[in-house]
């Protein structure tokens, strides 16, 4: 926190925040415009703590991180359950003027098993009430993020197919996220459905790297993924409807946060590079947004994935279309990408994932020439590997997004790098900085419309 504290400093603080420029025009300022959002993200399970109190329920991450010896269960937390009236404070005095946070399902809602549905959790839900109105009294704009990975555990064990694989998580889902509409919806203004269903659905359902932890299908990560967006779609009917009836307020507006490295060709002159990259933009990406800005999942991974690859059905096409109000966007790195069987490769297509992983078939390893390595202060970290910083990718990935519907305004909810809470940690305020003034790039001289930008984390 206090990190961003010192970069908004240097951003000059509140609307018409002044960007220090890096580099060649080091002593010229950026000014963003009056209503742009400067803020801060956070998730439900990974700050929260409480997670015997209020009401609560495990989720899937709550089992999971206890079958793996290197992670830590998050059972405090930054214990913001019990502390964020001093959070808020904190966000007043840092100069921020929106919040991202999660809600957690197991919080709201709790099994019943007499119906075999959730229930509301008066006093869960009476804890966001407070969130948001202490929020809204301080004037920070509050962005609600629906699901942020920690499913309840009985909605992975209990339906006929576990969690995301089965189709009944539809109904599940929207009878959720009706009933934070209807709690929350004349008090927020900016929703989203899910957060970084790439991370789940791939790390969950694929990679075996995130909960629930499977690997190994050819199916699984695409029977997810086609729930989770029937899942959204429906979910954005319904608030349609809500707001259509005055219970959601009528300045409310609703989307699905997708996180994207940008991709370059390991060599832009080799027609096989320049597709692996255009390929890993549409497995990472285009898997998600194709089917709300077409209907469809995009060409290539039919053509790839073939029957695997779940068909939409009558109706489902146009409920897609549309279903959103904005785009937004998690970015934290660029890569360099090649197929996995070239020469240049350092992945064996043989030693990729089974499904998702080896149909897309790329070797996205490769390090962008003038990227600079993970921050000095966190080099102990293991899982800081990935975070390397590439500056201009962030405008093309902000560039690439803006492209498959440039009406969309485009709110970016979250960028960061991984260091540690040093205040004078200058690969961190460098590298906030030089992404900023991308950003800047993209509103002032590409007249994309990007109104808020999100730090991670708070």
């Amino acid at each position: 926190m206090r990190l961003l504290t010192r970069i908004l400093q240097f951003m000059g603080g509140a609307a018409a925040a002044a960007l220090v420029s890096t580099a060649s025009a080091a002593s010229e300022s950026r000014c963003f415009p009056d209503e742009f959002l400067f803020g801060s993200a956070t998730a439900s399970y990974q700050v929260e703590g409480a997670v015997k109190e209020g009401g609560r329920t495990p989720s899937i991450w709550d089992e999971y991180c206890r079958t793996q010896p290197d992670m830590k269960c998050a059972n405090v937390a930054d214990d913001f359950y019990h502390r964020y009236h001093d959070d808020v404070k904190l966000m007043v005095e840092t100069g921020l003027q929106s919040f991202r946070f999660s809600v957690s399902w197991s919080r709201v809602m709790n099994w019943d098993p007499e119906t075999f549905h959730m229930r509301p959790n008066p006093e869960g839900i009476a804890f966001y009430h407070s969130l948001i109105d202490e929020l809204n009294a301080n004037n920070i704009v509050p962005i609600l993020t629906i699901y942020h990975w920690d499913l309840p555990i009985e909605l992975h064990t209990q339906l006929a197919e576990e969690g995301w694989l089965s189709v009944e998580i539809i109904n599940h889902y929207v009878e959720y996220a009706t009933l934070l509409f209807q709690e929350y919806g004349k008090k927020v203004n900016y929703w989203t459905t899910f957060n970084e269903p790439l991370s789940f659905c791939a790390g969950g359902y694929a990679l075996g790297m995130g909960a629930p932890g499977f690997t190994g299908s050819l199916t699984q990560a695409y029977a997810a993924t086609h729930n989770v967006l029937l899942s959204h779609a429906n979910a954005v009917q319904k608030f349609r409807e809500l707001k259509a009836s005055n219970v959601v307020n009528d300045k409310a507006r609703i989307g699905i946060v997708l996180n994207a490295d940008f991709a370059y060709p390991l060599d832009p002159s080799n027609p096989e590079d320049v597709a692996a990259a255009s390929r890993k933009m549409e497995f990472d990406v285009g898997w998600f947004l194709a089917p709300l800005v077409t209907g469809d999942y995009p060409p290539i991974m039919r053509e790839i994935v073939g029957d695997r690859l779940p068909q939409f059905y009558p109706g489902q096409p146009e409920l897609l279309k549309g279903s959103y109000d904005l785009f937004m966007l998690n970015h934290y790195a660029s890569r360099q990408v090649t197929n996995c069987n070239s020469k240049e490769s350092n992945k064996a297509c043989g030693t990729l994932s089974a499904g998702w992983e080896q149909d897309r078939g790329v070797d996205d390893s490769h390090i962008v020439p003038g990227t600079r390595q993970r921050s000095k202060a966190a080099a102990s970290d293991s899982h800081c590997a990935s975070f390397t910083a590439y500056p201009p990718g962030y405008l093309e990935t902000i560039k690439w997004l803006h492209a498959h519907d440039t009406s969309a305004d485009i709110l970016l909810t979250e960028n960061g790098w991984c260091g540690d809470d040093e205040v004078e940690n200058m690969d961190q305020l460098w590298y906030f900085q030089a992404y900023l003034e991308q950003v800047h790039k993209a509103v002032v001289e590409e007249k994309i419309p990007v109104i808020g930008y999100t730090a991670w984390s708070f």
